[in-house]
């Protein structure tokens, strides 16, 4: 499955039809078909990486957030009721997918159920149509027939059931909140998903703390640091945190999410990718997802980043996403919105402040007066 276009309305602060385009709209040359873009089909492309910037609170997090309950959907065919207790009107979301050499789009109204602590799927409709080698009619909804099904599910379960038949993983979030990178247990049992391919913890530890050699999963809530020196520390979860920098931490846990997604195709949101990393790991990290070796199964990442250097990685624009916010969230697609080409420096663009993107001067000047 790969998701290949989401409209939102009533989400949070997002503008009507807030939407976000996994497919490239700008010429695809031979280059970026190898590094950039993705065949899950013929001729029907989808991103490898896709960036998101932006001001602070200019809606990025917001952005991932919708994506995030959108995966979760289609992961789970269910959404907490955490993720939507805000709203008071219901949310409208129109997704379209690829799956099976089929396309499909989905629409739904997701309503709280207060009383009951669950959130109820209303007005759902899948409507399906086979891939025909042709972007043309790609988003026609009147070439896409609508799927009739003979049983009903509960309404707190998405009608999406019917197309996967089971739960399974198709993408993940990695908040940008350090408390989502202190549950060690759920990094190991990843491992032992991947088939006990627990190893791969001593290559992680190679790029984030040279005094560690490996971290072993004893038992649960028991763990063992075997230092360069060849020194010992058993130590449980809560203690491993406090032994470990904040970047290890986030490092482990990170990086087995981004193991785990390429060896199960899966999709990978990550909000504010450099924090607590080195430039360089970031920019490395970004890459593999480029890299069809390592990328054989076709994940995407999704990330937020204040880095406008980050940008310089990308050699297309339709992939990289800026948030403005201006009474309500919107995205400016910036090969859509911009008129640069691509082989310029995005970073530079960045800092001359041609995306409306830089902390406003006057504002830090003000700051600087109030301090004196």
């Amino acid at each position: 499955m790969k998701l290949l276009k989401v409209i939102a309305n009533n989400f949070k602060l997002c503008e009507k039809n807030f939407t976000i385009n996994f497919i490239p709209t700008a010429n695809k040359t031979k280059e970026d078909k190898e590094f950039e873009l993705q065949e899950i089909d013929e001729n029907l492309f989808t991103f490898n990486t896709i960036g998101i910037v932006g001001k602070n609170a200019s809606g990025k997090t917001t952005t991932v957030e919708l994506l995030n309950l959108v995966y979760k959907m289609f992961s789970e065919f269910q959404v907490d009721m955490e993720m939507i207790k805000a709203y008071q009107e219901p949310i409208n979301l129109k997704v379209y997918f690829y799956h099976e050499k089929k396309l499909y789009y989905y629409v739904t109204d997701l309503i709280k159920e207060e009383n009951a602590g669950v959130v109820f799927f209303e007005n759902q409709k899948i409507f399906q149509r086979k891939y025909q080698k042709s972007l043309r009619n790609l988003f026609d909804d009147s070439t896409y027939k609508e799927v009739e099904s003979e049983y009903k599910l509960p309404d707190n379960i998405s009608n999406l059931f019917f197309i996967f038949q089971k739960i399974q993983t198709r993408g993940t979030y990695c908040q940008s909140n350090d408390n989502y990178y202190k549950n060690f247990a759920k990094t190991y049992q990843i491992y032992n998903l991947l088939y006990k391919k627990a190893d791969l913890v001593k290559s992680i530890l190679k790029m984030l703390d040279e005094h560690i050699h490996n971290i072993k999963n004893l038992e649960d809530n028991k763990y063992l640091i075997i230092y360069k020196d060849n020194t010992e520390k058993e130590v449980n979860s809560k203690e491993l945190y406090e032994v470990l920098s904040s970047g290890t931490s986030k490092g482990l846990s990170l990086f087995t999410n981004v193991v785990f997604s390429l060896q199960s195709g899966y999709d990978l949101i990550i909000d504010e990718i450099e924090n607590h990393f080195h430039k360089a790991l970031v920019e490395n990290l970004i890459n593999l997802y480029k890299d069809k070796s390592v990328n054989k199964k076709n994940a995407t990442l999704i990330f937020t980043t204040h880095y406008c250097e980050l940008l310089d990685l990308f050699t297309r624009n339709d992939n990289i996403y800026i948030c403005k916010f201006d009474k309500k969230i919107r995205l400016e697609n910036m090969h859509e919105t911009y008129n640069i080409r691509p082989e310029f420096s995005k970073s530079n663009k960045y800092y001359e402040n041609f995306f409306e993107t830089n902390v406003d001067y006057e504002t830090l000047m003000n700051f600087k007066k109030d301090l004196m």
